[in-house]
């Protein structure tokens, strides 16, 4: 029976996912989550008390996620540099998906910054461990005290370019500029 529950929730959990990264958090409603989960509406209450609920579980799934993903590379990957260009790679192997939705971290924080700035300071948490895991691969290529600024700045630069490949629909903007940040990481 925990098993039962535990699985709806993951599936009310996985169907939000997807849905607000779609659709965006303020457009998707309890029904079409009931509908894309499974689980019927009347359920979620036992699960999530609301929405915003829900959203805090998502949230917490995803930079648990990317948390699993920087493990992996890091285990993965021998050197900073090399783990610094799969960082780029990600971005191309979602190409599709940029260009249709965006960024799902810098979608959820716009969306959320401009009315719900409490819950954007809950989303900002998948900034932070990007950059966080950004800065130690900075300084173990030996830029010092720049590693904070240096790992913001390569932020800045993904979500820029994730954010005008998504408004101009243009995935071959998205590889010119992946290639011209690939030639910056060599550089460093």
């Amino acid at each position: 029976m925990i098993a039962k529950g535990q699985d709806n929730r993951q599936s009310i959990v996985n169907a939000a996912n997807e849905l607000f990264y779609r659709r965006g958090y303020n457009q998707t409603s309890f029904a079409e989550i009931a509908d894309a989960s499974g689980i019927p509406k009347g359920n979620f209450y036992y699960y999530f008390k609301s929405k915003d609920e829900l959203l805090e579980a998502v949230i917490a799934e995803r930079v648990q996620q990317v948390k699993a993903m920087l493990v992996e590379w890091d285990a993965q990957f021998p050197t900073p540099r090399e783990r610094l260009q799969r960082f780029l790679s990600m971005l191309l192997a979602s190409e599709e998906e940029l260009t249709r939705h965006g960024c799902p971290m810098g979608t959820l924080n716009m969306e959320l910054g401009k009315i719900q700035q409490t819950l954007q300071s809950r989303a900002m948490e998948m900034f932070e461990v990007f950059i966080n895991w950004l800065t130690c691969q900075l300084d173990a290529l030996g830029h010092g005290e720049e590693t904070s600024a240096l790992a913001m700045h390569l932020m800045a630069r993904v979500q820029g370019i994730s954010l005008m490949t998504h408004a101009y629909s243009d995935p071959v903007f998205l590889r010119r500029e992946v290639a011209q940040l690939r030639n910056w990481v060599d550089q460093l």
